[in-house]
């Protein structure tokens, strides 16, 4: 036996006298009485509803197991890709890149060809038309991009 248990064991019998449940009878009594008709009706029609098998929806408890699984299958899926290698085609300057010149004249392509690339389209000086490195007809920052790129590109095919 418990503490909670033993707490209620020495107190009396807790029954009401009847005057306090009449009143508490009166208190929540209907103003007026029923018909015996709609009581029966109102009784019926709460067997009728209680009587049918409740419908159990089936979604609301696969909903979670599903979910969850399709993220697991979506990550194995994701994980079990081989890894693959960084190429020069991935870049949208791969091409570009591959070409790009030594526009300082310093013997390799670095991010001081970029600098000196984007100070003659700053000035307007007259520029070599081999500098369009994307090839779209201008020499313009895209093409500074293009040679900044070449020049911090990781894999230089060495």
């Amino acid at each position: 036996m418990n503490e909670r248990q033993r707490q209620f064991d020495d107190e009396p019998d807790l029954m009401v006298s009847r005057n306090f449940s009449d009143d508490l009878g009166s208190l929540f009594a209907p103003d007026r009485p029923v018909p015996p008709d709609i009581d029966r009706a109102v009784a019926q029609a709460a067997r009728r509803h209680f009587a049918r098998p409740q419908r159990r929806l089936w979604w609301p408890r696969w909903a979670v197991p599903a979910t969850a699984a399709a993220a697991i299958a979506i990550a194995c899926l994701w994980w079990a890709q081989p890894e693959k290698k960084a190429s020069v085609t991935e870049s949208p300057y791969a091409l570009q890149a591959a070409v790009a010149t030594d526009i300082d004249g310093n013997g390799r392509v670095d991010i001081l060809d970029a600098f000196v690339l984007a100070k003659y389209i700053e000035t307007r000086k007259p520029m070599d038309a081999t500098w369009d490195f994307n090839g779209d007809g201008l020499i313009d920052r895209r093409d500074v991009d293009t040679v900044a790129f070449a020049a911090v590109r990781l894999d230089k095919g060495v």
